[in-house]
C-alpha cells in the first residue's frame, strides 16, 4: 500500500502542475503536446485504480480497508491542496517582487522631478 500511495502522490502533483501549468498558460508549451497530456492523466489513472485494486483485493479487516480507503482519499486531496497552496505562494512572491521591482525603478524618476521643480 506505501508504494500504491506514493505512485498516487506523485502523480497527483504531476497532475495538479499540469492543469495548473495549463491554466496559466493559454498558448501551447513544447512539452504540452497530446502524448504528455496522455501521460500525466493515465499516469494519474493508473495509480488510483491499481492502489484502488490493491486495497480491494488485501485480505484483511474491512475495518482496516476502510481506514486505508479513507486516509488514501484525504491524502490525494491533501496533495492537490498543497500543490495548489505552494503555487499561490510562488504566484503572490513572483508579484511582489516585480511591484517591488517597479517601485524601486520608479523612485529615481520621481527623486529626480522634485530635483527639478525644487531648482525652478
Amino acid at each position: 500500500m506505501v508504494m500504491g500511495y506514493m505512485f498516487c502522490l506523485s502523480a497527483a502533483f504531476v497532475l495538479a502542475k499540469f492543469v495548473r501549468d495549463k491554466q496559466s498558460d493559454s498558448r501551447q508549451s513544447a512539452g504540452d503536446t497530446p502524448m504528455w497530456r496522455f501521460v500525466v492523466w493515465g499516469g494519474f489513472a493508473i495509480a488510483m485504480a491499481l492502489t484502488g485494486w490493491g486495497l480491494l483485493s488485501m485480505d484483511i479487516n474491512p475495518t482496516y480497508k476502510a481506514f486505508l480507503g479513507v486516509s488514501w482519499m484525504y491524502m490525494i486531496t491533501t496533495a492537490f491542496t498543497l500543490a495548489k497552496m505552494l503555487r499561490d505562494k510562488h504566484e503572490s512572491d513572483l508579484a511582489a517582487a516585480i511591484y517591488s521591482a517597479r517601485a524601486v525603478r520608479s523612485e529615481p524618476r520621481n527623486q529626480d522631478v522634485s530635483n527639478a521643480q525644487e531648482r525652478v
